[in-house]
């Protein structure tokens, strides 16, 4: 919202027929939509401001930064684990495995902070 009201092309009105109506997805394919052209419109040394609360679809993590979960089978685990340069016991078990993962979590990145740098939305 600026001055003149609304950024009108930044208004995504959309239909839904689920409870859930927002997810992840949609969330960062309408910044996708919106901070380029944004940016576009108004130049590089203008500040934008998006207003974003703690709803579970912007703080979705990189599939690089995602921890393993405990559902997880233990192949996957290890297969994480060898992912991430990590090394493995031969003979740990699955419970073992998921305590060398959380001791060894690479730093969170956020897939919309990842998304608003491409956009120069933020600078980092």
């Amino acid at each position: 919202m600026g001055n003149a009201g609304f950024h009108r092309s930044s208004i995504d009105i959309f239909e839904s027929t689920e409870d859930n109506h927002m997810d992840s997805s949609h969330f960062l394919a309408w910044i996708d939509r919106t901070a380029s052209p944004l940016r576009k419109e108004f130049g590089i040394y203008t500040k934008i401001v998006l207003v974003i609360d703690n709803a579970p679809w912007h703080n979705r993590l990189t599939n690089d930064t995602m921890p393993p979960k405990r559902s997880w089978r233990k192949e996957h685990i290890i297969q994480w684990l060898n992912t991430h340069n990590i090394d493995v016991p031969v003979k740990a078990v699955k419970a073992e495995l998921l305590d060398i993962a959380m001791k060894n979590l690479p730093e969170n990145d956020m897939k919309l902070m990842k998304q608003l740098k491409n956009t120069m939305l933020i600078s980092c």
